[in-house]
């Protein structure tokens, strides 16, 4: 049997498990989407594997390279259950773990520390497996979960084939390509909102509701932008297609018994769920649903909002330290017993990590919801996490990319997603509490973002291990962020701080040609969460 065969013979078995039928090479250009992804400085599992894993670092690959072995990087998440059925049911296994450490250079990748790897690789969804050949080049990668001897099949094959400059069948996923603009044009400041709205809106499933007809989940951005702005008929529209959308959701997704959406649905009639639950996803849904309800008063809606609300304020709030935690895990069985049931055995765990820009984005949508319940229970917990977030910011004098419950700790240096997440937070605090002290906040962190990520020569903020194009969607929208604070800031900033606002607009104003090619061949739609804070900085943005 060919090279070419096996693997597609290994892919092919590999999505009867996952409960698929698309293709590989399909299945490479779509993914599992994963929005806010990242890594930890001690990665929370491989430490005991049989596999000899090194913990990834930005110089990882370049420090070993004279090993003169090809890569497997393992991309994996604590609240992921498919990444602990694959160190589990495969790793485990004696015969491949000492095949992967007698051929291979191994990196482990927590992705919610990672981050900026993650985009690196253009990886969609946990686990997520890259092998690069020997001198670093890709040369195959896929998403999901392989068991056993398929997965031997693979990396016997990767040993064998990898070379440099070698690939497996076209398994790179193309980036999105842009020429950023080099003047400021109005009139694509003006379309380029209204190509967006059309474009979403002209998407949705006239017969499962939620976008495309692939996997379905809840996009708290993309919706809530439906929903605040446009025309009448637009907003008429939107208000239609998003209340039948979370009707869907509360069906399929959501637990009665404790609140809380799931992470998505591998189906397009939203079976299948994928079980995580996460803060900002939660969060941005109660907002969702409470806007949704004022316009359409639905008592399915609303019940919904309260118990959700209700899990975020309890289960993944740590009173002792006064923040949000981030992510509940998943547990395939535990969601099937009624109330009675789970009070027999033990939850799933809530993670013992906060991540900074996973916390803001949790923040933001609750500092909206409280306008909504005037909760004085919230809006204290809110309130709390804000000191939390501050107290880091002031007494380290730089921005973490987690903290570490246990240990107490906050550890990692932040990236460009953490301090656009925070100054982004704090404008809305200062606003939303008229506290002039979170301006100061909010002003500190986006001087230090002008002076640790701005790229002068091209005008936007860059994460320094992507550059200003690796992912320009991804970038458009941490860009977008620090714009809306820029211009919450006003007289706070100089004339060249003032020049920044204007030359991050103009650098993505052709993001609408884009955004047209996307729309087109879309599966997953979670790219679309990428566009909504450029779009909301074009609507603050004044070009006089």
């Amino acid at each position: 049997m060919s090279r070419q065969k096996r693997l597609q013979r290994t892919s092919k078995n590999f999505f009867l498990i996952n409960n698929c039928s698309i293709s590989l090479v399909r299945w490479l250009a779509i993914g599992l989407c994963l929005t806010g992804l990242v890594s930890v400085s001690l990665a929370y599992e491989h430490q005991e594997s049989l596999v000899d894993f090194e913990e990834y670092r930005e110089d990882v690959i370049a420090d070993t390279q004279s090993r003169g072995k090809p890569y497997f990087l393992l991309f994996s998440a604590e609240w992921c259950h498919w990444c602990h059925e694959f160190s589990e049911q495969t790793l485990t296994r004696q015969d491949v773990a000492d095949y992967l450490n007698r051929h291979f250079t191994n990196v482990f990748i927590d992705v919610d520390i990672q981050d900026t790897a993650y985009v690196k690789y253009r990886a969609v969804g946990v686990p997520f497996t890259v092998f690069l050949n020997p001198d670093g080049s890709l040369y195959y990668k896929y998403s999901g979960t392989l068991y056993g001897d398929d997965f031997l099949d693979v990396i016997k094959e990767v040993s064998v084939n990898a070379g440099p400059g070698k690939t497996a069948f076209g398994t790179e996923s193309a980036a999105v390509s842009y020429e950023p603009s080099l003047r400021l044009s109005v009139d694509d400041l003006l379309d380029f909102p209204v190509s967006f709205r059309r474009g979403v809106l002209d998407n949705f499933d006239s017969e499962e509701y939620g976008l495309g007809r692939g996997q379905k989940s809840i996009l708290p951005r993309t919706f809530l932008y439906l929903l605040e702005t446009g025309f009448d008929n637009d907003r008429k529209e939107a208000v239609d297609w998003l209340t039948k959308t979370m009707e869907r959701a509360i069906e399929n997704i959501y637990d009665p018994v404790e609140g809380g959406f799931f992470r998505y649905a591998e189906t397009r009639d939203w079976r299948v769920p994928h079980y995580e639950k996460f803060s900002d996803l939660n969060a941005g849904s109660v907002l969702l649903l409470y806007r949704l309800n004022e316009i359409t008063p639905s008592p399915s809606l609303i019940e919904a909002a309260d118990t959700t609300l209700r899990y975020l304020t309890s289960t993944l709030f740590d009173s002792d330290l006064g923040c949000f935690l981030n992510f509940q895990v998943a547990d395939t069985y535990y969601y099937f017993f009624n109330e009675k049931q789970r009070k027999t055995i033990e939850p799933p765990k809530v993670m013992d990590k906060i991540f900074s820009d996973r916390l803001a984005a949790t923040l933001n949508y609750l500092i909206e919801v409280n306008e909504y319940v005037s909760d004085a229970k919230l809006e204290k917990q809110v309130i709390r996490s804000l000191y939390f977030l501050e107290q880091m910011i002031q007494q380290d004098q730089e921005v973490h990319r987690y903290f570490s419950v246990p240990g107490n700790l906050w550890s990692e240096s932040g990236g460009l997603s953490d301090y656009a997440h925070l100054a982004h937070l704090f404008i809305r605090a200062a606003s939303r509490f008229e506290n002039l002290h979170y301006s100061d906040v909010a002003s500190r962190l986006v001087h230090v973002s002008i002076s640790k990520f701005y790229d002068e020569i091209n005008g936007v903020f860059i994460e320094p291990t992507i550059g200003s194009n690796g992912n320009v969607e991804y970038l458009m929208s941490l860009n977008g962020l620090l714009v809306q604070a820029m211009i919450s800031l006003g007289d706070r900033l100089d004339e060249k701080e003032q020049n920044i606002i204007e030359r991050v607009i103009t650098y993505y104003s052709l993001m609408g040609e884009v955004l047209e090619d996307r729309l087109w061949d879309a599966v997953d739609w979670d790219f679309t969460e990428n566009y909504v804070a450029y779009l909301a900085a074009i609507d603050q943005f004044d070009p006089d």
